[in-house]
């Protein structure tokens, strides 16, 4: 199992209903820690499989993950 740290960008038009998202978001398996409000973020971990489910939920624009790096 590969857990991802993501952060979810909520669509302009469903910020309204930005906790109905998160919701859908944790149904998936989103392991919510945040909701940012004032700019339409969800943040949280998830599985790398999982992030297409994440992707298909209406209100979500965009999601990143967090890559790591070596030196």
């Amino acid at each position: 199992m590969n857990r991802v740290n993501v952060a979810v960008a909520v669509a302009e038009d469903a910020r309204d209903c930005i906790y109905e998202v998160a919701a859908a978001c944790r149904a998936v398996g989103l392991d919510h820690t945040a909701t940012l409000t004032s700019v339409g973020v969800l943040t949280g971990s998830v599985e790398f499989a999982t992030l297409a489910k994440l992707w298909a939920i209406p209100g979500v624009l965009a999601v990143e993950f967090e890559r790591g790096f070596q030196s």
